[in-house]
């Protein structure tokens, strides 16, 4: 039997495009292939018009760039703009149809060659695609999807019953799904979707892969790396077109190191003549020359002044200490033994704890806790 051949189309927002939207179609041509019934012979990717209104999508003349830098080293993936310079956004069954009209006139030799311009990327894909084909040799175009789009089949009011059967019937769809879903079942439920399940292939993506525009757009806004999620060229391009991350977005790089600026003042800031004190074996440090006798040293925790009369009767109630904290400090000779009397009686230096448990001394001037 010869092989049918097949044009994977892939309709969407591109809004940027990503490496999953080309491992799609790696994906799909891999498993239509060893089926032995299909012959891939291109891909086309057709970006929706701007006048589609989905929240964030920049213009069709930015996704359509971006779409042809990472395009640029496919050998048979191409981009098809012709949806993208109607006068309105079109359904998938028009974009579906028009393609596959162009492919019937080019083949049958009754294509116009006259309205092609020579840099025209709508003659270009056609060309392309049929150079390696003889007359008359049948080449459908199938719709490439992933498996929400084939589940939003059931979502009321959202497709129309006869764009379905077209879509379904009259092209057929390739649907990219994961391990974790159950396309079969849902084409179960459908009765319109069982008439055509022949036409449904089914492609499972063991490697899972959860990248997707949005998260691609969200990472842009805070400034974080999306390196070997979309191609080089494309993260160049957004970044010289200022796309995806607004100037006086709360997550930009400036507006970052002025908050670090604001955090940093509730926290006690050293005094230059500080002097760090390293935990020993016993319960006391070395600061000026004197012992220092920390109620409760590295521990974390610390006697709570809200708890006076308890500390009198010798009952130690201890608090978690963080970083910041001032706690109250014993000033001994190097002779003396730690006092027992109360805490009013003793002086006090303030001192802070930090993230990795190191004491600083910030003053040496008594200070109330």
């Amino acid at each position: 039997m010869i092989p049918t051949k097949i044009v994977l189309l892939a309709c969407g927002s591109f809004n940027p495009p990503t490496n999953m939207h080309l491992r799609m179609f790696e994906l799909a041509r891999d498993h239509l292939q060893k089926l032995g019934k299909y012959k891939v012979v291109g891909g086309l990717v057709s970006p929706v018009h701007d006048s589609y209104g989905k929240k964030e999508l920049v213009q069709s003349t930015h996704r359509c760039a971006m779409l042809r830098l990472a395009l640029r080293n496919s050998e048979w993936i191409q981009l098809s703009d012709w949806e993208c310079n109607q006068e309105s956004w079109m359904t998938t069954i028009q974009v579906l149809q028009y393609h596959q009209d162009q492919l019937n006139s080019e083949i049958k030799g009754i294509r116009n060659r006259n309205e092609c311009e020579e840099n025209d990327n709508e003659c270009d894909w056609v060309r392309n695609i049929t150079q390696h084909c003889s007359n008359n040799e049948k080449i459908m175009i199938k719709l490439l999807c992933g498996a929400d789009l084939l589940e939003s089949f059931g979502t009321p009011n959202l497709w129309s019953s006869i764009d379905i059967e077209n879509i379904v019937g009259d092209h057929g769809i390739v649907v990219i799904t994961r391990g974790d879903s159950n396309p079969y079942k849902f084409i179960y439920e459908s009765d319109q979707l069982t008439r055509y399940q022949n036409n449904i292939v089914i492609v499972t993506e063991w490697i899972t892969n959860d990248v997707s525009s949005t998260k691609i757009r969200r990472s842009l806004r805070r400034n974080e790396s999306v390196k070997y999620l979309i191609q080089d060229e494309v993260i160049d391009y957004i970044k010289n077109n200022g796309l995806y991350a607004s100037l006086d977005n709360k997550y930009n790089e400036k507006n970052l190191l002025s908050n670090e600026h604001q955090m940093s003042s509730i926290f006690l800031t050293p005094s230059p003549n500080d002097t760090v004190m390293s935990p020993g074996d016993s319960q006391q440090h070395i600061f000026g020359g004197q012992r220092l006798s920390i109620d409760v040293p590295d521990s974390g925790k610390y006697i709570d002044r809200k708890n006076e009369q308890n500390v009198r009767r010798g009952v130690r109630e201890r608090v978690k200490a963080a970083p910041g904290v001032a706690v109250a400090v014993q000033l001994l000779d190097e002779s003396a033994k730690v006092s027992s009397h109360g805490e009013d009686d003793m002086p006090k230096v303030e001192i802070q704890i930090t993230e990795d448990g190191t004491i600083q001394v910030i003053s040496d001037k008594e200070t109330t806790v």
